[in-house]
């Protein structure tokens, strides 16, 4: 058959293999560069309105410390007025993040409704900017995804924790490195190794609602990085850290998947809090089983702390561990326990679901599971119970599943139309909670119902709380 899409077109003629073709025939081949893991070119997004030029292309470099880009000195001459000839001897050397401290995020197009981001990737940092990339192609896209998050496990499992002054108040300025004539003195000076760089022509382009949210909220950085201290001391960049951490912390004194004490790196979709081995592994999941955050590094909004609060190690364990006692020869790895244990250990309970426990009435086949569990996810976001929507989650409930006999509404549709009973169950109300839980696991604010509503137009037709609304209009800001 002939190909349609424009995938197929480009598989079909093997459109991607050309670079690579092209340099295995090429008579000059560039040597690597010495302690670099990948360097290539990218587009890097502006939200400069004014800018002519949206995307610009930069060579970019990633080692086993960070991400960097390299920028002309005539490009900052231009954009400052002046007239001079370009000094064409050195460039700078621009620093996106600190390795430990990023997170990738793949862009998908078609989620987003815009085909020209294609190959996109987010890198996002606590310490700096986000930063919205392209690659060239497939291959540099999976090059560099897998070549950061490789770097980050490698950093979390054999590296150490950043030191203070690596992290940058709010509002915090950096110096730049410049490569060329003092270039071994620059990159030699010991104040360049913890320094975080900013653009001035480069904004955000993130998750602002996340940004709006982190600027609302109280910092999550504290002075001490211990893993023992949870204390609400301020750093020294006069940031204070959410009160609401140290509360989960207490909560949960061991990882929930080796029971190493003191754990402070969280996966907010699956609610538990793990050592940083175990968020090691849990990252190499992929953000579609694992979405992970360091408790003391990142910056959380105060809807993922408090689902983190509701839901917790013990009561996760009790739905993905049920089953374990059927399971011949398996048994938990200890915090001392070699990292393939752990590694095993972590596939199997979050991919492979091997510790489940099903009922006879769940059914035995994929399919009837399946149908079954989005039914529960749906009525258990309906009543607004967070350990029905968790265990149907677990166990294969699907968050786009649409029940057509109540106008194609979704779970997310039906949980923001939740009310408590009377004003005095009020602090027991969980809807904002089974809300988070639903996105944070894949559910659109986007996706309408037969009456073309998305859930925020349910929530304001259907008068839902005031506190609802509220939360889905942050949540549905651009």
């Amino acid at each position: 058959s002939h190909p349609y899409t424009l995938e197929e077109i480009e598989a079909n003629m093997r459109f991607w293999e050309l670079q690579r073709q092209l340099n295995i025939g090429s008579l000059y081949q560039r040597k690597p560069t010495a302690g670099v893991i990948v360097e290539g070119w990218l587009y890097k997004k502006s939200s400069n309105r004014l800018s002519l030029n949206q995307w610009a292309r930069r060579w970019f470099i990633l080692d086993k410390k960070g991400v960097y880009y390299l920028k002309g000195n005539n490009e900052t001459n231009n954009k400052k007025g002046e007239n001079g000839p370009p000094n064409n001897n050195w460039m700078e050397r621009i620093k996106v993040c600190d390795i430990l401290l990023c997170t990738v995020r793949e862009i998908n197009c078609k989620a987003k409704g815009n085909p020209n981001l294609r190959f996109c990737f987010e890198i996002i940092s606590p310490n700096s900017k986000a930063y919205l990339l392209q690659a060239c192609g497939p291959v540099d896209y999976k090059m560099w995804v897998n070549g950061i998050r490789n770097c980050i496990e490698q950093q979390l499992v054999h590296g150490k924790l950043p030191p203070e002054n690596m992290l940058l108040g709010a509002g915090g300025k950096s110096n730049k490195r410049q490569l060329g004539k003092n270039r071994s003195r620059n990159m030699d000076s010991p104040n360049n190794h913890s320094s975080s760089f900013n653009d001035d022509d480069d904004e955000n382009l993130g998750d602002s609602r996340r940004s709006r949210a982190s600027s609302a909220e109280s910092s999550v950085f504290g002075s001490d990085f211990s893993t023992g201290n949870s204390s609400s001391s301020q750093n020294q960049q006069g940031g204070i850290r959410n009160p609401l951490v140290p509360r989960i912390l207490e909560a949960n004194t061991v990882c929930a998947d080796c029971g190493n004490v003191d754990p402070d790196w969280a996966s907010l979709n699956l609610g538990v809090v793990v050592c940083i081995e175990c968020s090691g592994v849990h990252r190499s999941l992929g953000v579609h089983v694992s979405k992970v955050r360091s408790l003391r590094l990142d910056t959380c909004t105060e809807y993922e702390y408090n689902l983190l609060i509701e839901l917790g190690n013990n009561r996760v364990n009790q739905i993905w561990e049920a089953g374990l006692h059927h399971q011949k020869g398996w048994t938990k790895p200890k915090g001392g326990a070699p990292r393939k244990a752990k590694e095993e250990w972590i596939k199997s309970k979050y991919v492979w679901k091997g510790f489940l426990e099903y009922r006879a009435e769940d059914g035995r086949e994929q399919e009837d599971r399946e149908a079954k569990f989005s039914r529960d996810l749906y009525e258990g976001a309906r009543s607004g119970d967070l350990g029905m929507i968790q265990e149907a989650l677990a166990k294969g409930g699907s968050v786009g599943w649409r029940n057509e006999k109540e106008g194609g509404k979704t779970a997310l549709h039906v949980c923001v139309l939740g009310h408590p009973s009377d004003e005095k169950e009020l602090d027991s109300w969980k809807g904002i909670q089974c809300a988070e839980l639903l996105i944070q696991n894949g559910a659109k604010l986007n996706a309408e119902d037969f009456d073309h509503h998305k859930a925020l137009d349910c929530a304001v037709v259907g008068g839902a709380r005031r506190e609802m609304i509220e939360y889905l209009s942050a949540r549905s800001s651009p």
